[in-house]
């Protein structure tokens, strides 16, 4: 049986070759109703598009990919989320996977990806790993590139001086703890300088204690039991997560109900967060924006318009019950803070 050709449906649809190859592609400005009439066709002659015939003529195979720590991870799944819907309207599919922030399997995927191979590759460097060695648009996201190369990131110490700032003056905590993230890793340790910073303008306020632990459900679980079996005097704890704030606000209502409650405030700004009770004071850093700008910093750099630094991510204070407030609203940055940058 003869294989039916694009030129086949071209004719079927009464259009030129090249508008039906835009349509296969999802490019070029066609009206809708030619988009659907080529389409027809292809189902109607049972048209098959090969992709891997494509991508030698082009010399792009469609893929990019996406590697991030913890797929299972709220904060990366909205990510991820995000980075598909800019790639996918740009006609590109996503290779998503997580590397459990281990080197050797970071090098395992990357060794992968650039099989298949992808057009461009957004990663969050696993700890210690060193930086990858791929021939096309690369980004890290969430952390700093271990060479030097392009890297989106929030304004980490801004974040922790918001949080920290807030639960001082507003609430007038004094005894602050930092937990959850893994160790070594520098966007805790920037939160936590953010922290310091803040504490300096309140007399007696000091960071009592910072506990690093994995980034996860059962992570935050561990850490909050940790932190409630010591003696450790507290009236404030900076969340690495939100979801390390769930854990924590669980086990404080659970273990020390009859305690006056903590300040609490977690990182990412995740949707739940409005949802828990109480309702979770987050530093949003916003996981979709973040998703949406690596994917068009790839697309960007494939046509060959690569802007490096990339300005980072601005973060802003989501205020509701969890930190003592009563009410919600959305506190944006203070211009004229004291904050260094």
């Amino acid at each position: 049986m003869k294989r039916v050709t694009l030129q086949d449906v071209a004719e079927h649809a009464g259009v030129s070759r090249a508008a039906a190859s835009m349509v296969v592609r999802e490019t070029g400005r066609l009206s809708d109703g030619t988009r659907k009439r080529v389409r027809q066709s292809m189902e109607t002659l049972g048209y098959v598009y090969h992709r891997g015939a494509a991508t030698l003529r082009t010399n792009r195979s469609g893929l990019l990919g996406l590697v991030l720590t913890d797929i299972s991870n709220p904060f990366f799944s909205s990510m991820a989320l995000g980075f598909e819907e800019v790639a996918a309207a740009a006609g590109f599919m996503t290779m998503v996977t997580s590397t459990y922030d281990e080197a050797s399997r970071q090098e395992r995927v990357l060794r992968t990806m650039r099989e298949y191979p992808v057009d461009g590759l957004a990663y969050s460097p696993a700890l210690g790993s060193a930086a990858p060695s791929v021939s096309v648009p690369t980004l890290a996201i969430t952390r700093r590139s271990q060479d030097g190369s392009p890297s989106l990131r929030l304004e980490e110490v801004k974040a922790g001086f918001l949080a920290a700032d807030h639960l001082a003056r507003v609430h007038g905590a004094r005894k602050f703890v930092y937990l959850g993230g893994p160790e070594g890793a520098v966007p805790g340790q920037e939160r936590v300088e953010g922290l310091e910073q803040a504490l300096s303008a309140f007399p007696g306020a000091e960071l009592v204690a910072v506990l690093r632990g994995k980034t996860s459900t059962q992570g935050g679980i561990e850490l909050a039991n940790r932190l409630l079996s010591t003696n450790i005097s507290f009236d404030a704890v900076l969340c690495h997560s939100d979801v390390i704030a769930y854990a924590l606000l669980h086990a404080l209502r659970t273990q020390r109900a009859e305690q006056e409650p903590a300040g609490v405030i977690g990182f990412d700004g995740l949707p739940e967060s409005a949802l828990f009770n109480p309702a979770v004071t987050s530093v949003a850093v916003g996981p979709e924006e973040m998703g949406r700008r690596a994917a068009q910093w790839l697309l960007d750099a494939l046509d060959g318009n690569i802007q490096s630094p990339l300005a980072p991510i601005e973060p802003h204070l989501q205020v509701r019950g969890s930190c003592g407030c009563t009410e919600t609203e959305t506190l944006d940055v203070r211009p004229g803070s004291q904050l260094a940058s």
